[in-house]
Formats: C-alpha cells, structure tokens, sequence
C-alpha cells in the first residue's frame, strides 16, 4: 500500500501543507539517496530528458534508485557556501552534450546530503567531494524532476515528484509516516 502526500489540505492551510510535504519529502529523499553513488545515467524518453542511477553497494533496500530530470537548469556548485550567490534567473539552459560531462565528472561519488528549497521544491544533491547538484524546479507546465525505485516509471514502493506550481507530490509505503 502507498501513502500519497499531495494537495489535500483546505485553501487556510496551504502554508502549512507547503511545510508538511516538504518536510517528508526531505524525510524521504534521505531515507532513500544517502550513502548512494551516482552509478549510471541513461538517456530519456524526450531530448533532454536524462535518468541518473543511483546505487546502495550494501544491503540497504531499495539498492537502485533513480533520478529523472526533464529540465535543463542544472549546474554543480562547488561548495555549499556557494548556494547562497545562485539564483535560479541567472542559471542557463544546458544542453545534453553539456550536461552528461558534468553529471560523469561525479560518477561513483557518495550522496552525502538531500535537501529541498525553501520556496520551491529545488533539489540539492550534496556529494562526498563538497560539490551539489542544483535541478530547478521552476516551471508552470513540467515535473521538473522525479526520485524513484526500480526502473520503471512509479512501479516501484518510493516515487517523488517535483510537479508544476511549486509543489511537490510524494508515493511511499504505508509504513513510512
């Protein structure tokens, strides 16, 4: 059984919703990328569109995770300190022959951190090496980015979605509160 966290909360709540599902979704992006290694990336449906495999060399379950990214406002900050000068207006457009170089320079590395962003459900990615991976998730008609387990689309227990209008929607297991 799935647990879905989405909008269910009446229009006084909204805030408070905005808080509840970030809070979880954090919860569950821990849960599930720290101690990872970015093990593998595959190309997407669409152009643009790039899979990144992440994978538990130990017995953590599930041991492979994927991250789909259907924007192209990325980049790889070098130091936590420098999230604080980036703002998402200023970042380009990356094309896939300038994504996947970046995305390599960083294979096998440990997820050391996973968080959200205070307004929007922006990713951060914190690596073993000090650097972040930065995905936008500012768009009005696109899921910027969806976290899950198996390799399918949501076929399997954990699927975390970045979808339009600054929200973010959450499928877990019951058990996972």
């Amino acid at each position: 059984m799935r647990t879905i966290v989405r909008n269910s909360f009446s229009e006084k709540s909204v805030e408070s919703m905005k808080k509840i599902n970030k809070n979880f979704a954090e919860r569950a992006l821990k849960k599930r990328l720290i101690g990872s290694q970015l093990d593998g990336l595959q190309f997407g449906a669409g152009y643009g569109t790039v899979r990144i495999c992440f994978a538990h060399y130990s017995e953590k379950e599930p041991d492979t995770l994927w991250l789909n990214i259907e924007v192209r406002k990325i980049a790889i900050i070098a130091s936590q300190d420098r999230l604080k000068s980036i703002s998402t207006e200023q970042l380009s457009e990356l094309s896939e022959e300038d994504l996947l170089p970046l995305l390599l320079r960083h294979r096998r590395e440990r997820v050391n951190d996973v968080w959200l962003g205070e307004d929007s459900p922006h990713l951060y990615l914190s690596f073993e090496s000090g650097r972040v991976l930065f995905i936008n998730e500012q768009d009005d008609d696109y899921e910027c980015w969806q976290v899950g387990d198996q390799f399918g689309y949501g076929d399997g227990d954990w699927l975390i979605v970045a979808v339009p209008g600054n929200e973010i929607a959450i499928w877990s297991p019951e058990e996972f509160k």
